[in-house]
């Protein structure tokens, strides 16, 4: 399995290859998300016989790109992709099923017991089930809330339900236990016992009628509090800011990678701690 760019007019839709269904909500949600920050899991295709790129997986992506297209010819000219055998086509789309169909929890488990007892590399598991090396870390980081146990293991049964997104756990695993529950209790349980409210949030989630939270509301509520409130010094969470979204983007722009140098060649400048001046002097050689 190679990963390349290809047009997304040579790519070919299916209806065998594609799943049974989705919510109009769901689709709309994925086109502003790729609208807004690009396309993060690529997609999986294989050389048609006639030509072009058969889509195994990633039919509804494809659809928002082409909506995106619609409007704007001059986005998403190439777009990644995983090239795969064409004779497995249909074995392959049944295996991106059983993936797609594991609850948060359960395919984080599965990432830390393929890397830590069968020694699998994590960026091998990525491309095995087909994500991108973003998301599998964040399996990692709800392996690590899950490990955490009390209130951050609960986090994790809320992305389970849907009620907060999995692709926030690192976003709580900065997070002291008394922050962690001070956050739950003023931005979400109105005051009330943090546990109460995510059994009820879980019970909610289950009939249909409990709230969602998107990504930018957890990253707000939970980047605002009190510095005890976090297991690092600010200067330590901005760094990791810094590199984290540079990660994310992947083709960053030359502006921004020369405001991230600026800012940790302060840090080194001026910080009194040596671990963290160290730190920083690191992080700036990895981003040349």
């Amino acid at each position: 399995m190679r990963l390349v760019s290809v047009d997304p007019d040579e790519l070919i839709l299916n209806p065998d290859l594609a799943r049974s269904g989705s919510a109009k909500s769901f689709e709309e949600r994925l086109r502003s998300s790729i609208q807004e920050i690009g396309l993060v899991e690529p997609l999986k295709v294989a050389s048609h016989p006639d030509g072009g790129y058969l889509v195994i997986d990633g039919a509804l992506r494809l659809r928002a790109i082409r909506a995106i297209r619609g409007r704007d010819k001059s986005r998403f000219g190439s777009i990644p992709a995983y090239i795969l055998d064409y004779k497995l086509r249909y074995e392959i789309r049944y295996q991106s099923d059983i993936y797609q169909d594991l609850l948060p929890s359960q395919l984080a488990t599965l990432v830390e017991h393929l890397h830590k007892t069968e020694r699998i590399l994590k960026a091998d598991i990525a491309r095995y089930i087909g994500v991108s090396p973003a998301t599998l870390r964040n399996y990692t980081g709800l392996a690590r809330l899950q490990e955490r146990g009390g209130l951050f293991a609960r986090i994790v049964e809320l992305m389970d339900v849907g009620v907060f997104p999995s692709s926030t756990p690192y976003a709580w695993l900065r997070l002291t236990d008394s922050g962690l529950a001070q956050v739950l209790r003023e931005q979400f349980a109105e005051g009330h016992d943090p546990e109460e409210w995510i059994s009820a949030a879980t019970d909610g989630a289950h009939l249909g009628t409990g709230q969602k939270y998107p990504l930018k509301y957890i990253e707000l509520v939970t980047a605002s509090l009190p510095a005890d409130c976090y297991r690092e010094d600010e200067d330590v969470r901005a760094i990791k800011r810094d590199l984290g979204l540079r990660r994310a983007a992947g083709t960053e722009s030359q502006n921004s990678s020369n405001q991230a140098r600026l800012h940790l060649s302060r840090v080194a400048r001026e910080s009194s701690e040596p671990v963290l001046v160290a730190a920083a002097n690191s992080l700036q050689e990895y981003l040349r």
